[in-house]
């Protein structure tokens, strides 16, 4: 090959990997965006955890991270909604009715805030900013009322992995309102 063909060749190559080295990097840089929370190690690590191998554009606008990671809480309320019946059903321990109760009343609270995720989502996508921080409110809040909910019965759980899940479940929901509120 002829120096000209070997140095358009290189270029070429060089070109080709520089185009593709975004696609390496498939998470984008989430530290600026969880640097505006109370919980950030929280914040990167279940970004990283779930979103691990799928491309996410660096440049990602704060309110693509907000939908994702909204997805990311979506999937740990209906987990933690998931062990909260599995404990009442068939939990190892016969439950008291009132720690029944309880877990009955907190597992609600949980399906409430998917739901009010679900509204956020809605929101986000419509642009209603005022309904986007109404809804993250009320989801805070319905997490906050399942803690409390354990708690009032903390001695009585036979497991406190429950009452663990729902506070970092509620840390995940403060994260989210911390970044909305930084979106207008």
């Amino acid at each position: 090959m002829n120096p000209i063909a070997n140095n358009v060749a290189l270029a070429f190559s060089f070109f080709l990997c520089i185009s593709f080295f975004p696609l390496l990097n498939a998470l984008p840089d989430i530290t600026k965006t969880c640097d505006k929370v109370k919980h950030k190690e929280l914040c990167i690590g279940s970004f990283k955890e779930s979103y691990l191998g799928r491309y996410v554009p660096d440049n990602a606008e704060p309110d693509v991270l907000v939908s994702i990671i909204i997805k990311i809480v979506v999937n740990n309320a209906s987990d933690v909604s998931r062990n909260l019946k599995t404990t009442v059903l068939e939990g190892p321990v016969p439950l008291t009715p009132e720690v029944r109760a309880k877990y009955g009343i907190c597992d609600q609270e949980v399906v409430s805030a998917m739901k009010e995720l679900d509204k956020v989502r809605t929101a986000m996508e419509a642009r209603n900013h005022r309904s986007e921080k109404l809804n993250m409110k009320a989801a805070v809040t319905n997490v906050e009322n399942c803690e409390k909910e354990l708690k009032q019965v903390e001695a009585q759980l036979p497991d406190k992995k429950q009452f663990e899940e729902v506070t970092v479940l509620k840390e995940l929901l403060e994260n989210i309102d911390d970044i909305i509120k930084t979106v207008d």
